[in-house]
């Protein structure tokens, strides 16, 4: 019950990030006795990035084949018949609110922290970069949800209604905006956020609020603007390759912001959540649809998308995502109990930057001139740059046809990074889960899937509403 837990309760179980993690609750005359317990705070909000809960970010998509039948609630969920009772909703909750928690604490103290205004202000930036964040995944996955702004003075105040999820927005909004005026250049250290990061994160927020639900169609011009920006900061290049987007411990060219791992410490549990091999109990595998959607000549199938595979206990019958998946681990029999991949997440990457940017110009003016934007990403994609037929340039498509082909293509670039289920949300197709699983369904599709249920322990302690049950 994040919303309930002390000040600095910084668990980043197996999973560690940065040099300095503070894993015990405390006092604020312990950490912040010095200059260096402020760094080391701000560096302990990262352990829970990117709150990537994969049965709620991505399983009740459209693209994922049903996952093992072993694996603990995930056949239920991708059923679509959740509970509030189940972990992942707590994880999904629980993982914001802490980094929320403790962004408060780092503000109420940075005002007379003994410090020079530049650390001062860098990590006010900061503190406010994260709790957007953090808000901003709340909120598209609850909806309105409880918006601790400070540290409550006492126990009694612990207890917050639900905010109405446009002032939510509203605060994400003035977190971003003042993060993007105040954070440095540069990263202070590779994983943590900087100016672009906040441009990035903007271009990302402004999109959803033109989509669904709140539907404030202007901020179509502030999205795409907000993704030029950073396409033309010149600091960015989209990588020739598409598969040298993944498996590397640091960032490339296109790396905007990334989670990173300490080799030997901590890795990517996304190789246990895709690995098809025998011993692993995978979570996301692609449809034999969705593999046969890719446009032809597209390296993010022939690369990105291992079928077939040859391993030492014969071919895997499944395919598997191969952007998060160490095949070497495969070729060396290696289970998922002793499997540690380092290699780094993408929260941000500039592909997506040309995808919003050619989504809401699209939507301002047409397709005319959002041709060049997605035409790179698809460019990029080709096994054979010399061949025009490899994943072709598009062209001559009406408006509502463009819109069809950059969310098709949002799901080829950006497949099992964690923003699944935000776009079918936003872009409200979650009838497509209906036409593809259909009689599969536990619970058939319905105006419920635009809400996650909210963990039962927050109904009951912090006396809120239910979202609308799955029935």
């Amino acid at each position: 019950m994040m919303l309930l837990l002390a000040a600095l309760g910084l668990n980043a179980g197996c999973e560690k990030m940065l040099e300095e993690e503070p894993k015990t609750v405390l006092s604020p005359g312990g950490v912040l006795a010095n200059p260096d317990g402020y760094e080391a705070v701000a560096k302990g909000m990262y352990a829970s990035f990117p709150m990537y809960v994969s049965f709620t970010h991505e399983l009740i998509i459209d693209i994922y084949r049903a996952p093992d039948a072993g694996v603990e609630q995930a056949l239920p969920i991708y059923n679509n018949n959740p509970t509030p009772s189940y972990y992942n909703a707590r994880d999904a909750w629980n993982g914001p609110y802490g980094v929320i928690k403790n962004a408060n604490f780092l503000l109420e103290y940075l005002p007379n922290a003994p410090l020079d205004e530049t650390k001062r202000n860098q990590l006010t930036a900061e503190a406010r970069m994260l709790r957007a964040y953090a808000y901003f995944d709340l909120v598209q996955l609850f909806g309105d949800v409880p918006m601790p702004t400070q540290v409550a003075p006492n126990y009694n105040e612990l207890q917050l209604p639900r905010t109405p999820q446009n002032e939510v927005y509203d605060f994400i909004v003035e977190d971003l905006v003042f993060a993007e005026s105040n954070l440095p250049d540069e990263a202070p250290q590779q994983g943590r956020v900087y100016k672009s990061v906040a441009t990035a994160l903007l271009a990302r927020v402004y999109l959803t609020m033109a989509g669904n639900p709140l539907n404030l169609t202007a901020y179509y011009v502030q999205a795409r603007d907000k993704a030029l920006a950073v396409i033309g900061d010149g600091r960015f290049a989209l990588r020739p390759d598409y598969a040298d987007v993944f498996h590397h411990d640091a960032y490339t060219s296109e790396s905007i912001w990334e989670r990173q791992y300490i080799p030997g410490r901590g890795g990517n549990g996304l190789h246990n959540s895709m690995c098809t091999a025998e011993g692993y109990r995978p979570v996301l595998m692609p449809t034999n649809a969705f593999i046969n959607s890719f446009p032809n000549g597209d390296r993010r199938r022939a690369w990105g998308i291992q079928q077939n595979y040859a391993a030492p206990a014969g071919a895997l019958s499944l395919p598997f995502f191969h952007k998060f998946v160490d095949t070497d681990l495969i070729d060396r029999g290696v289970g998922p109990s002793q499997a540690m991949v380092s290699w780094s997440r993408p929260i941000i990457r500039l592909a997506e930057m040309y995808l919003i940017a050619a989504e809401a110009e699209n939507e301002v003016n047409g397709p005319a001139n959002a041709y060049a934007y997605i035409n790179a990403i698809r460019e990029r994609a080709r096994v054979d740059k010399s061949n025009a037929m490899h994943v072709p340039d598009l062209a001559g498509l009406t408006q509502d046809e463009f819109r069809e082909a950059v969310w098709d293509e949002r799901n080829w670039e950006l497949h099992a990074e964690g923003l699944g289920w935000q776009t079918m949300k936003r872009t409200n197709t979650f009838h497509k889960i209906q036409d593809i699983r259909g009689g599969s369904l536990n619970v058939p599709i319905g105006a419920y899937n635009q809400t996650w249920l909210i963990p039962i322990e927050e109904i009951t302690t912090n006396n809120i509403p239910q979202n609308p049950l799955y029935q």
